[in-house]
């Protein structure tokens, strides 16, 4: 008995010190300054009344009710150049780049969304071992996460090379040298910043995510499987509502529904004259986040295909909205931890459940 508690007391802790943890990095990084709105807005002159002009255009057209419509899935692998090539392992690393063919749906908003050059550019790094048919990994990073030195780290690159797998990372598009700015590439405006801007960016990440799955078929893939983090578990888990293209997809600590996070709403609602028209304005923001949430859509994978890893106090990314996820995919493969977003116990269980999940699906 006396065993018994002293566990529970440690877990208790534990659990407490992972979930405030979450809280500290909300007050003190640049996560805190977008989803509160504090950083530098990325918007024109005159938001509030432009944003609603820009939101009726989706709005008027049902998307919110019909959200599978908005999305465009490629139908050709797009043909890309080699930007560097160099060993790895028994291996090589490659960073290939094509234009990405995404087409902004709003007329109205193409100019502010073209504003950004570099991001015409999708990327896609590669680890490979030189030879087809291997089965292979697509990575999705998290917010901000695009560098690829953070990628080896995060996804255990290299484990992943050694036990037979090729693996890839996909840029989010306004990520890393798809980012305008150095500043943006520490604070990227996607796609938190502005809800149009993140409507259209998702729209994009889905159409260039399903690109490069087409070019690593093209390369000669065999199975293809998919694991994203935080904000890359969700774009992860709209894209196998979206296309059949992975055979497995991992979330973890994922984002699911925009609508829960500390989004900054509040500064498009000071252009608001009247309480009617903020509350309004804050309706057709959050009928934008539900056209992209993976809970607007069904998934096409089977159950015993996906694997969601999550920590039942992470305070970026609720839990509540993970439970929800997992009911609406009809009880999915789950790894529930103590602790928060960042910091989480038992720390190896999160390698542990990944990897029994490729084994279990004969991807090693």
């Amino acid at each position: 008995m006396r065993t018994r508690l002293a566990t529970n007391w440690v877990e208790s802790i534990q659990h407490r010190i992972g979930s405030d943890f979450d809280e500290v990095l909300l007050y003190s990084s640049n996560i805190y300054q977008v989803l509160t709105g504090r950083g530098k807005a990325a918007s024109p002159e005159g938001e509030t009344a432009r944003l609603r002009s820009w939101a009726s255009f989706y709005i008027d057209r049902s998307y919110p009710d019909s959200p599978g419509r908005f999305f465009t899935i490629p139908t050709k692998a797009p043909a890309a150049r080699v930007l560097d090539e160099r060993a790895f392992a028994d291996g090589n690393s490659r960073l290939l780049a094509f234009p990405s063919g995404y087409r902004v749906k709003n007329p109205e908003f193409s100019e502010y969304f073209e504003q950004f050059g570099a991001n015409r550019t999708a990327y896609l790094l590669q680890w490979c071992h030189g030879d087809k048919g291997r089965k292979t990994i697509v990575c999705c990073h998290g917010w901000s996460l695009g560098d690829p030195g953070q990628a080896l780290r995060m996804f255990r690159i290299h484990k992943l090379f050694n036990l037979g797998l090729d693996v890839a990372l996909f840029i989010t598009p306004f990520h890393w040298r798809r980012a305008q700015t150095l500043a943006q590439r520490f604070s990227p405006p996607f796609p938190f910043q502005h809800p149009v801007l993140g409507l259209e960016g998702m729209g994009q990440a889905i159409h260039d995510l399903a690109a490069s799955f087409l070019l690593l078929k093209d390369q000669g893939a065999a199975r293809t499987g998919l694991i994203g983090a935080s904000l890359g578990g969700y774009l992860a888990g709209l894209f196998v509502s979206l296309t059949d293209l992975a055979e497995l997809a991992a979330l973890v600590v994922p984002v699911v529904d925009f609508r829960n996070l500390k989004l900054p709403t509040t500064k498009f609602a000071r252009g608001a004259e009247s309480m009617e028209e903020r509350t309004g304005l804050q309706q057709e923001i959050q009928s934008l986040w539900k056209i992209h949430s993976p809970l607007s859509h069904r998934c096409k994978l089977k159950p015993k295909q996906c694997l969601i890893i999550a920590s039942r106090g992470d305070r970026l990314c609720p839990f509540e909205d993970v439970k929800k996820l997992c009911e609406h995919w009809g009880s999915p493969e789950y790894t529930f931890l103590r602790g928060g977003h960042a910091l989480f116990f038992p720390r190896e269980a999160r390698g542990q459940a990944w990897y029994a999940f490729l084994e279990a699906n004969r991807f090693i």
